[in-house]
Parts: structure tokens; C-alpha cells; sequence
């Protein structure tokens, strides 16, 4: 049998769809020596490619194996075959789940992300829960609301002196008309406008605000701000999960208000998470300088702390109203979600599932206490079964999906 034919009934095994007569032949498969030798061959190259050192202990990855092993060592018990599974085959069938188009975890942290994640195709099923896209509502000044993601690509609006353009990659533009470079923006033909553009839970968005500064949206997040910036500042209202890349402009400082926290900035990268129901608001910066303030301590005259200036790599953690707690970033974590991807370590099973209950609009019910961590990352365009799958080959947790509610036990 050709390996392409391994690689699909691989597929079906780690998706639970083999029939009875597919697995008598992948186990079948699994013993062929010849079969071995050019799966061997494959393995080599996919391990030279992705430059792989060794094989990680206590990490997902390993965890997989050994309850894929586990699990063919039961099926030889109880169909009396002998079946070897080399250590080797065992990281391999964790490798071909990239080829057979499932979501591939990974565990070392020694490797650039670039090289790691192989993308999902996702599952043809009409039933399957899919991941979310490009999905926002964008309320103009008005009142009236446009859906982003049914409304035809170009000019949508007129909101003072800027042209509202849907552009063909999915992105919302506010075209300024004849601004001069690096000029504060001014309107002399109607007040100040505001829009605001919300994503829906299994939604995200790209927006250029009408100083050309960048903003990505992730799932159950708004963003409120003028369609023209006038005065000494520009000043955005975020709620939910954003990243920004900040047009220079020293003579306007830009403010992101986050309930009672501000970040500022005069140009820079930044991404802040302020979802409600995570422990902590925390402001990431990337690239440049940020000046982070706690303005509800402020006003209460609270001491201490209360201000923070940060540097690229670092990270300002806000829990209620305390004081800020600066902490090194993982970078490559914070932005996974901006790059099409989950990615965890070392987090506990209600962050993981957290993040897919915004990305595919779905609710986790929890029977028991699961005090399991997981480290590893999947392409978000894979369906939410093919996620579940991968956490479930880990021996540590099952799922069980009723529609939108996915039951959470052990």
C-alpha cells in the first residue's frame, strides 16, 4: 500500500473514524517492514527539516506517544498480533499528523515558531464545529451598523472627512483625503465622529485608523475611536484583546483606554489583553516604549506604583485595581493568536479551552477537577473536533460535544 494510503487511514485513527476493516489494515501497516523502511525514510527528512535535537520528556508530545502506544499495545493484547512500535514510529505518528492535514502539537521550546506549526485542513463535516474568520459589525456615527463580513469590498461610508473602504483582503481602511505627511489630521466641514468596530465570539478584524496606525482585533472585542484624530492626542477605546502598531506622530501621543487603565504611546507595538473573564489585563510591548497607568489608583491617591514605563520584551500584569507586576514576555505566545495559531505552555486546561470558546463560539461545561497543564500549539483553522482530539490523545482529559456545549472530564 502506497504511503500516502497509511497517511489517510493515520489520519482516521487519530480522528477516531476508522472502521473495523481500516484498522485491520493499519495495524497490518504498522507491522510491514517494507512499509517502516519508507515511512523511516519520510521521518528522517521531516526530522532534518524541523531540526529536531531530541525527543522532549513530560511534555505533550510525550504524553501522545505514549497513550498512542498504549493504545496499539491494548489492540495487539486483544486481537493477539504482534504489532512492534518502535520509539521511533511513535514520534513518527505524531509527525504525520501534519501530512494527513490534522493540527500538529509541538513541545520544544528550542525551534522558531516559523518551524513548527503545520496548518489544518479542516474536517469535511457538515456537523463539524469550524473555526472562526474575518467578522465584525462596525457601528458609524449615526447609529447604523454595517456587517463587515457580508458587505461588499470598497467604499462603505463617508464619516467627516474620511472615506470608510472595505479592501479585498478583508481590512477596513479610513482614507483621509488630502492629508499632508505627518500633519495633525483637522476638520473644518463637520464635529468629530466616532465608529466602533466589535468582533463577534469567533471573529477577528484589521482596521488602518485615519492616522495610518494598525489595529488587530481578536475574538469578543470593540474598539471605539474617531474617524479623524484633532487636538494635542489620539485616543481609542479597547476592550476585549488588541495589537497595535502605532503611527509616529510626536506632536499627538496615542492613548489606548482599557476600563481604568491607559496605555501611552508616541509610536511603537504593543498588544493588550483585557478580557473579562482572564485574571489580568496584560499589556505586551513589542517594539519602541510604552507608558502604562493604573488611573483608578491615581484618582483614589493611591502610592506607589501606579505608573510603569516599559521596554520591548516586557509585560505590565494588572489584577483589579493592584499594582502593576512587570514580568519578561514570551513574545511568541502573546502574538500566536495575531500569527493563526494557539499556543500554550505550560497553561492549565481552562486557559487553553478559554481561548477556544471565543475562536469557535462554543461553551465548556467542566464534570470534576482537571488540574492538567498542556504545552503546544495548533493552527487556529482547524475545526474545534480536530483541537479536542489532539488534547484527548494526551490520555488526560475526554470531551464530549452536544452541539455548542462541549462537555469537559476526565
Amino acid at each position: 500500500m502506497q504511503t500516502n494510503n497509511f497517511q489517510e487511514l493515520l489520519d482516521k485513527y487519530l480522528t477516531g473514524r476508522l472502521t473495523e476493516q481500516e484498522r485491520d489494515r493499519f495495524y497490518e501497516l504498522l507491522n510491514d517492514p517494507e512499509h517502516t523502511k519508507q515511512l523511516a525514510a519520510i521521518i528522517d527528512q521531516e526530522l532534518y527539516e524541523h531540526q529536531y535535537e531530541s525527543e522532549p520528556d513530560n511534555t505533550l508530545l510525550a504524553a501522545i506517544q505514549q497513550n498512542l502506544q498504549s493504545g496499539i499495545q491494548a489492540e495487539k493484547e486483544k486481537r493477539a498480533k504482534v504489532i512492534r512500535l518502535t520509539r521511533r514510529l511513535a514520534v513518527a505518528s505524531v509527525l504525520f499528523i501534519g501530512f494527513c492535514g490534522v493540527a500538529w502539537w509541538w513541545l520544544t521550546a528550542k525551534k522558531p515558531v516559523q518551524n513548527e506549526i503545520v496548518h489544518a485542513k479542516p474536517i469535511n463535516d457538515k456537523n463539524a464545529i469550524t473555526p472562526g474568520g474575518n467578522k465584525a459589525i462596525l457601528k458609524l456615527s449615526d447609529g447604523s451598523e454595517i456587517v463587515l463580513d457580508s458587505a461588499a469590498n470598497g467604499a462603505l461610508a463617508q464619516q467627516g472627512n474620511s472615506q470608510v473602504i472595505k479592501t479585498k483582503n478583508g481590512e477596513l481602511v479610513y482614507d483621509v483625503a488630502a492629508q499632508s505627511a505627518g500633519a495633525p489630521l483637522t476638520s473644518h466641514h463637520s464635529p468629530l465622529a466616532y465608529n466602533t468596530i466589535a468582533t463577534p465570539r469567533g471573529g477577528q478584524y484589521q482596521l488602518v485608523l485615519a492616522d495610518g496606525t494598525k489595529v488587530w482585533l481578536n475574538a469578543s472585542s470593540s474598539l471605539r475611536y474617531p474617524t479623524a484624530f484633532t487636538g494635542k492626542e489620539r485616543r481609542v477605546e479597547l476592550t476585549g484583546e488588541g495589537y497595535f502598531e502605532v503611527a509616529k506622530n510626536a506632536s499627538m501621543p496615542f492613548h489606548v483606554q482599557v476600563n481604568n487603565m491607559e496605555v501611552e504611546v508616541l509610536g511603537t507595538h504593543f498588544n493588550i489583553n483585557s478580557y473579562t473573564d482572564e485574571t489580568a489585563i496584560r499589556t505586551t510591548l513589542l517594539e519602541g516604549s510604552v507608558k502604562v497607568v493604573n488611573r483608578s489608583r491615581l484618582k483614589a491617591g493611591a502610592i506607589g506604583n501606579n505608573t510603569v514605563v516599559l521596554t520591548p520584551g516586557k509585560q505590565a500584569v494588572l489584577i483589579a485595581d493592584s499594582r502593576f507586576k512587570i514580568a519578561d514576555a514570551d513574545v511568541e505566545q502573546v502574538m500566536a493568536w495575531k500569527n493563526g495559531l494557539f499556543q500554550f505552555k505550560a497553561a492549565d486546561l481552562e486557559t487553553v479551552l478559554r481561548q477556544a470558546a471565543r475562536w469557535y463560539d462554543v461553551q465548556f461545561v467542566y464534570k470534576g477537577t482537571i488540574p492538567e497543564r498542556f504545552s503546544g500549539q495548533i493552527s487556529r483553522s482547524a475545526n474545534a473536533e480536530q483541537l479536542l482530539k489532539i488534547l484527548e490523545l494526551t490520555g488526560k482529559v475526554k470531551f464530549e460535544i452536544n452541539g455548542k456545549t462541549i462537555i469537559v472530564k476526565q
